[in-house]
């Protein structure tokens, strides 16, 4: 059924081609000019009706290719580009079958741009963000933990006020909260 729709959109492509050459450039017929643009119509809708039927083969393929660092839309898109030049090319009088030339074109195209992305990606990095995100002041730091420190234990006194003696003497035991004795 495929290699129908193929000869079909090379043959409306061909007709329109003969009738082009055959066009006086001066001025053409009107008669003659809508005939041509009849054709090339005709061979877009055929075009149109193979690249809807292979657009779940192009998201399948960007599924099994898809990384963390990629975004699944342009991949799609990507694809979408590759299936667009496939379905050109595709000589159906080879025998193969259009989704195993497509597959493959639409492969070859992620393994190209893919490696090409994170490349370019890698290039615009200067190491400074690391160096951003592991210095820090020492003096700072401290001061933070300090009273960070000193808020918890305020808390932590709080809460056991709350509670009666036994239920405070097990909790202090259970983690080391009373200074002067072992933690269980």
């Amino acid at each position: 059924e495929e290699a129908y729709y193929f000869r079909k959109m090379n043959y409306l492509k061909l007709r329109a081609s003969e009738l082009l050459k055959g066009l006086d450039p001066r001025g053409g017929k009107p008669k003659l000019m809508d005939q041509i643009e009849d054709l090339i119509n005709q061979s877009v809708d055929v075009k149109n009706l193979l690249i809807r039927c292979n657009l779940r083969l192009v998201v399948s393929i960007a599924k099994k290719h898809i990384k963390p660092t990629t975004n699944f839309f342009e991949m799609v898109s990507d694809g979408n580009m590759s299936l667009l030049r496939a379905i050109e090319k595709f000589d159906y009088t080879k025998g193969n079958k259009f989704s195993t030339y497509a597959s493959w074109a639409i492969m070859k195209n992620f393994a190209r741009s893919l490696p090409a992305e994170s490349t370019q990606q890698d290039r615009y990095r200067t190491g400074q963000e690391l160096l951003f995100q592991t210095s820090f002041d020492q003096k700072s730091n401290q001061y933070e933990q300090e009273l960070n420190h000193s808020r918890q234990q305020e808390a932590v006194t709080q809460i056991l006020g709350q509670l009666d003696d036994r239920e405070r003497q097990i909790i202090e035991y259970r983690f080391g909260l009373d200074h002067s004795k072992e933690p269980l």
